[in-house]
């Protein structure tokens, strides 16, 4: 496939692609030149929000399609009738809803795995095929801190997210040699509408205000604030392009310095 110094020409999916982390990484794909879909369970809000984004000039429009995340058995058969192959696929998939570990059950673990794994999973097996004739994708799942220490507020997404990053690096190792790459990416505090929400449950549980979390979470971060997400979308964009070719398998933070690990 011709080389790409960015992503100029390439067709991308973007799961969860109308708002937060998602949104801004598919406004800085398209703004890099790559023909966008937006994927959302609403297909009429993944329009609407692809009105919104500006492409620049000579570029693809951005559209956007109805995708079902929590029906599994649905996605492969969406996809096809869309008729799209894609070279970039990013997999920002669903949070699970908040809680902890001693309240969870075993119907909240089996909903999570269909969910947050089971439908990505079905996503890459729909696109990988096509990836593997150009020899040439990029696979780019949006991970999350909780990996690395993981949340108490968020206890089933954190144990269902450390599984997807096993499933990622193992497809890197099998992927590599078809010129396609698998990478993630582990946000910070991105200000985003699911971050917003944990900050209302710890304030609910600790008897504070929502500000009152935001200010003592922005203390521990060593730049001092939250990231954006138009922060994710360029280390995003770049990890998308041909200038990535020699990086798989890896899981890169953008979390202002938050995480104490190396």
């Amino acid at each position: 496939m011709e080389r790409k110094r960015s992503v100029r020409k390439t067709t991308a999916l973007v799961l969860g692609g109308t708002s937060g982390i998602g949104l801004g990484i598919a406004r800085s794909l398209a703004a890099h030149g790559a023909a966008v879909t937006l994927a959302s369970r609403d297909p009429e809000k993944a329009d609407r929000t692809a009105e919104t984004i500006t492409v620049p000039a000579g570029a693809a429009s951005v559209s956007g399609i109805g995708l079902d995340l929590s029906r599994p058995e649905g996605i492969a058969d969406t996809l096809r009738q869309h008729g799209k192959e894609f070279d970039i696929v990013v997999l920002n998939g669903p949070g699970y809803r908040p809680g902890k570990v001693d309240t969870a059950t075993a119907d909240d673990f089996s909903q999570a795995y269909s969910s947050m794994f089971l439908s990505l999973q079905q996503v890459v097996e729909s696109v990988v095929g096509s990836m593997r004739k150009k020899q040439w994708g990029r696979l780019l799942y949006v991970s999350s801190s909780s990996v690395i220490v993981p949340i108490h507020e968020l206890a089933v997404s954190s144990v269902v997210r450390s599984a997807v990053n096993s499933y990622m690096k193992l497809l890197a190792n099998a992927l590599a040699p078809d010129g396609i790459t698998v990478n993630s990416i582990i946000p910070g505090r991105i200000d985003t509408p699911r971050v917003q929400a944990v900050d209302a449950v710890r304030a609910r549980d600790r008897g504070v205000t929502a500000d009152q979390v935001r200010e003592g979470a922005e203390s521990l971060i060593p730049v001092g604030r939250y990231g954006t997400p138009e922060e994710m979308g360029e280390l995003a964009a770049f990890l998308c392009s041909d200038r990535a070719g020699y990086l798989t398998g890896s899981a890169f933070r953008c979390d202002g310095g938050m995480t104490a690990a190396l």
